[in-house]
Order: structure tokens, then sequence, then C-alpha cells
């Protein structure tokens, strides 16, 4: 019987497709996902010649702080953005704990050597990895509010393995101190300090961990400080005496399987990797407790303008170890979650602070001047110039929404411009340029940071930047001049101002120098970098600023070059 498919194959020419009946664009696509370099792990077959995972092989007490230690390193490792089975789950105990709980190991498997009892491991490891767990259950919350993107900042896929979620925190912390009540207890010698000072000082550094995340989740900032106290102790601790690294015939390193998230649920198959060095471990550990030291500090500072200044220097300028994505969801949390600012007030805070800080005078005050001279109906007014400066200039300060919040700020820029000149107004709305100039540089320097442009664009890019700094100067200039004269003389407002001032000028200099070193790169035509101009600042050219009256400014022109 002739095959209707082998006489199709035949009749084929070069380069024609033959496409089944139910296959679809998107199954066509899937098949280079499969071939993604950063996520395919090919071929190779799970590794039989290793011997099988003991979870109650008796241990010694060093043997316990390194499997420990080494817990820390997937943890965070996890943190810098791999997934959860490549790091957590690689963790074999994680998946043996009902094996190694106290009520399930039988009798023989106490050993009579008194230096490796069992506790060790259903008592001692047990409750180490349970408090992992919780920890990564609670920073998963955490990074879930969705103040950072899944996928992209961190990833959430639990591969249907359990994280201690029906575990209550108190139960974890008494199972914490059960072990620690038990390495006390315990007598092994005359070396009994030297044997329990390293498991307990870990114990106590992980329940420390636990705490400190369930006060990040229900957002208690007030216990933040002692926390992060005890467990720098306990970390200074555990960096000054590190154990023993097993032998290299040992089935310890065992307990680590990259290989294993292979057997687990996972949408997407994964490359093993190489866990990080223990002494990069334990910096990025102080980092995290740097980081969360530091926000509870802001938490206590009112003026958003302190944020302001460390939300800009956190971006441009990240210290080392304090850019992990839990950290950054705490402080997008902290500073607006549930309508909330700063965990206490309401959203008109931001109001009442941009116009204390930016112009000195209490919004009160702006808005029985603004009602005596506006033509319009008051009520809409207000509400647009409150929404804008508290939603638009604060809250929605992800990159992703500055190209939104362009418009939004020259609108209520056009709105101020339409108005009976006074000092207030005409302060507010120099205050409201600069805020819409700050933004269009933000997004221009992030095309650097992110490599977005070519090397065609490049050029362009800086004499681009180095406009809207240009004009960013003269607009502070005139915020500068406008300042009460009680203020001209020295001010913080004035301080400010005049260190931005003189930053600007730096950038922009070095945005024309790099101008003139790349400008001879270019290769392509002018109408060919034209269209990539009106591409990728489209933003700049939206038709909804045809329906204003004034012109918005910082826009890039449609010639690439002066």
């Amino acid at each position: 019987m002739p095959n209707h498919r082998t006489s199709s194959y035949v009749d084929m020419g070069p380069g024609a497709l033959m496409f089944n009946k139910d296959f679809l664009l998107h199954d066509a696509m899937a098949t280079f996902e499969i071939g993604e370099p950063r996520f395919d792990s090919g071929l190779a077959l799970l590794d039989d010649s290793r011997s099988p995972f003991n979870p109650l092989a008796p241990l010694l007490p060093e043997i316990v702080c390194w499997i420990i230690d080494r817990a820390f390193s997937c943890k965070m490792a996890w943190h810098t953005g791999y997934t959860l089975s490549q790091t957590v789950f690689s963790f074999l105990y994680v998946h043996a704990l009902p094996d190694i709980a106290p009520n399930t190991i039988s009798p023989h498997h106490h050993d009579p050597d008194r230096t490796r009892p069992v506790e060790l491991v259903s008592v001692v490891l047990r409750a180490s990895v349970l408090g992992l767990l919780k920890c990564c259950d609670l920073a998963w919350r955490e990074l879930f509010k969705g103040d950072v993107y899944d996928c992209e900042d961190w990833q959430s896929d639990k591969c249907d393995v359990p994280m201690s979620e029906a575990y209550p925190v108190s139960r974890i912390l008494g199972i914490l101190d059960e072990a620690c009540v038990w390495v006390r207890n315990s007598s092994r010698g005359k070396d009994k300090a030297t044997i329990h000072t390293p498991p307990i000082t870990r114990l106590i550094l992980r329940k420390m961990l636990v705490k400190l995340f369930s006060a990040l989740l229900s957002k208690d900032y007030f216990r933040f400080r002692p926390l992060i106290e005890m467990a720098r102790v306990m970390l200074q601790h555990v960096h000054a005496s590190p154990p023993p690294p097993p032998r290299s015939c040992s089935p310890v390193p065992r307990a680590f399987d990259p290989q294993f998230p292979r057997v687990l649920i996972s949408s997407i198959p994964l490359q093993p990797i190489q866990l990080p060095e223990q002494s990069k471990v334990w910096d990025t550990l102080a980092g995290l407790l740097d980081s969360l030291e530091q926000l509870s500090v802001l938490i206590e500072i009112p003026g958003l303008s302190t944020w302001d200044i460390v939300g800009t220097l956190h971006i441009w300028q990240p210290p080392p170890n304090q850019s992990l994505a839990c950290v950054r969801s705490a402080f997008q949390s902290a500073i607006y979650g549930n309508g909330i600012i700063l965990n206490k007030y309401l959203q008109k805070h931001v109001v009442d602070c941009f116009f204390m800080e930016a112009l000195q005078i209490p919004y009160d005050s702006f808005i029985s001047s603004f009602q005596t001279r506006w033509v319009g109906p008051d009520s809409l007014s207000l509400q647009h110039i409150e929404r804008t400066i508290a939603v638009v200039g604060w809250i929605d300060f992800d990159d992703k929404y500055c190209t939104k919040s362009l418009f939004d700020w020259h609108e209520l820029y056009a709105i101020l411009t339409d108005q009976s000149g006074t000092d207030v107004v005409t302060r507010l709305r120099s205050m409201v340029l600069m805020r819409r100039l700050e933004t269009i540089s933000n997004i221009v320097l992030s095309g650097f940071q992110l490599s977005l442009y070519s090397v065609n664009e490049r050029p362009l890019a800086y004499r681009y930047l180095a406009r809207v700094l240009e004009q960013h100067l003269a607009c502070l200039d005139e915020i500068i001049e406008g300042l009460p004269s009680q203020q001209r003389i020295y001010s913080m407002p004035r301080s400010e101002l005049q260190f931005r001032a003189r930053y600007l000028m730096a950038l922009q200099a070095l945005s024309l120098a790099l101008f003139a070193g790349t400008i001879k790169t270019m290769g392509c035509s002018w109408e060919r970098l034209r269209l990539n101009l009106l591409c990728r600042y489209k933003w700049a050219f939206m038709h909804e600023y045809r329906t204003l009256t004034s012109l918005p400014s910082g826009i890039p022109t449609s010639s690439p070059l002066p």
C-alpha cells in the first residue's frame, strides 16, 4: 500500500514546507525555545553513577555545619535570579523531610557512636531546613506582591514542592528553639563548648532571618534593628569560623545534586548551575541586612525628597550586594502599598511633601491662593494636580511607567501655563517642567544602561540627552531665581538645586564629548536614522499632545543633527 506522506516528500521542492493539520505557529516557536542556551539542559541523562542519597546517614557536627552553610548559598542564589529548582530544591534534604522527622526514625538508625547521633540530622539539620524553607516562603510572598516582575526580576515557580507554607512562623521558631536546647543539653566530652557553639550560632542566625522576613511581610519595621543586630553578630561568628569541607571521597556533597531539578515538575528544562562561593554568600547576606537596616531608618523619615535621593543613588550607583529583588520589593511596598504612603500616610501626604519641600509653602495655602485666581472648575483642577503629583510623580515610579507619565506632566504644565501668572503658580509650573525633563533624562540614560541603542543610535542619543540637559539647566536657573529672598543666600532647597545644576553640567559636557567621539561611527543614511528616531522615541510623538495648546518640552527634533 503506497504511503501518501512519502509521495508528498518526493514532490517537495527546495525551500518548501509541509505543515501538519494541528501544527500551529505556537508549536513552531516552541521548538526555538527548546534550543535556548540559557534554559535548555540538552539530552544529557541523569548521572546513574552517583550512589543513592541516604538522608539518615550519620554526620559529625562540623559536617552538619558545612551542610547548613551550603544551604545558605542555595537561598542566596535564588535571590540573585535563579529558579528555586536550580538552587533551594537541589538541596536533597528539602525533599527528605518526612524521612528525617524524629517520630518516623526507627530505633536501629540510632548509631552507638556518640560523636554522630542521629539527632544531629533529625533535630538540628531538620530544624535548619524547615527554617530555610520558611524564609523562602516568606520572601516568596513578599516578591509575589507585584512590586517586582516575575521571570524578569525573580523566579516564582515552586515546581509543586512544599515550602513550609502549612507551618506558622511560631511553630518554625519553636522547632529551632528545640534544636538549640538539644544541642546545649547533649554531652560529648571535654570539647563541649567548641562542638556546641557552631551549630547553635547557625540555628540562631536562621531564627533571626525567619523573624526578619516575617516582620518584613507584615511591615513591622520597628522590629528590624534588634533582629538585624543579632543576625550580624551570629553572621560574624559563622564567617570567622568556617567548618572544614568534607573529603573528596565523602558522600556528604551528594546532598546537593545540581541534576535533581530534572525530575521536578517545571515549565522549562534548566541547566545545572554552580553555587556561589561561601565567602560571597556571607557578603550577599550582609548586604541584605544592610539594605533592610536602611529601610528601617528611611521608614521613619516623612519627607519624600530623601527617598528620592536614595532611590536615585540605588538606580545609578547601586551598593554592592544591595540590589536583590526582595530588597527592591521591600522598598517599593514600604513607600506605597494598599493606598498607604510609608505605611501610615494617605496619598495627600505626597502632595503636602511636594509643596513643602519644593515650593516651601503648605499645600493648604496654595489651595486658598489658587482658588481665588482659577477661572475653570476648582474641584477638577485641584484633583488633577493632586493625582499627577501623588500618583504619577511618586507611586508609578517604575521604569515601564516613566514614558506614560510624560504626557501627564506636560498636561499639568499646560494647565498651569494657561492661568494668569502668580508667583506660586509660576514656581509650580517650573517644578512640573523639571520633573518631566528629569524623567526624559532617566529614560534616555536607561537605554544606555540596558544596551538598547545600536551603534548608529548612540550618537543621536548622546546629542538628544545634551539638549534635554540644556533645557533642564535653564529650568533649574529659573527655579533658583524664583526662590524667596531669605532662601537665596543659603537654604536646603537652594543647596540641593545647585548640586543638581553642577551634576547636570558635568553630565551635559560628558554627553557632548561622547557625541563628538561617536559621530564618525554612524554608517547609515539620514532617512534611516530619522525612522529609527521616530521608533525609539515614539512616546514623544503621541497624538494626545495635539489636544493641548502648549507645545511639549524636551522632545527630539525630526532632524538627526542640529
